[in-house]
């Protein structure tokens, strides 16, 4: 199978790290593509930059999308999926609601711990439309934009456990990482994290798998 990996963002820094990544979680005859945008913001964190790229990412899928037996936009924010899936009648899944819906399986109450605090807004606003319980959820921010949060892992890592430990106490029972870019730093966070950690990116990648395995894909009914 083809899996198709787009990182909404206009740089491909990350494409080589993330297929490196990904590769780790993949099955065996799981071929991942990894492809950014040729133009558009450096992260995603507001409102305005999931505007902006929505154009880019339809672009960039009119290429190579139907080549692949499923496509994964690798945001938390989940930009331009509604409008992959109008398009597409293969797999589009994004890495937010994903994760989010995944964690409601795993335990009675979640929290999202996301970059800022504009970005846990919009993790909010997603879980809203999804129809979440808003008991059984909370958004926290960590005051670190995306593009500083591999500046200092280190401290990374400390103020997501420091904060995932904060969110047990509060009767959180399971973590989820509000961020793809937080996924180089997931065997760190789950040694300090004394519960279920859900990563983003792999996690979205082994559903997708497993929905092409089943033949399974969104209604294109609107």
């Amino acid at each position: 199978m083809k899996i198709l990996v787009i990182n909404p963002v206009g740089t491909s820094r990350w494409d080589g790290p993330d297929k490196e990544f990904l590769e780790r979680y993949a099955r065996k005859d799981t071929v991942v593509t990894v492809a950014s945008l040729s133009k558009g913001p450096k992260s995603v964190e507001s409102y305005q930059s999931k505007a902006l790229v929505c154009p880019e990412i339809l672009k960039l899928a009119s290429k190579i999308a139907r080549k692949h037996n499923a496509v994964i936009v690798n945001c938390f924010g989940d930009p331009c999926v509604e409008a992959l899936r109008e398009v597409y009648d293969i797999p589009v899944l994004g890495a937010g609601e994903t994760s989010m819906l995944i964690a409601g399986m795993l335990g009675d109450r979640f929290s999202v711990i996301s970059p800022t605090k504009a970005t846990a807004i919009q993790v909010v606003s997603n879980a809203r439309r999804m129809g979440l319980d808003s008991a059984r959820y909370s958004v926290v921010p960590l005051k670190i934009p995306v593009l500083q949060l591999e500046t200092d892992r280190t401290r990374t890592v400390r103020e997501i456990a420091k904060t995932a430990k904060n969110c047990l106490s509060d009767d959180a029972s399971v973590i989820v990482l509000g961020c793809t870019g937080m996924a180089y730093m997931i065997d760190d966070i789950r040694e300090l994290v004394p519960a279920p950690v859900i990563e983003p990116a792999s996690l979205t990648l082994k559903v997708a798998e497993a929905l092409i395995d089943l033949k399974l894909t969104h209604t294109r009914r609107f």
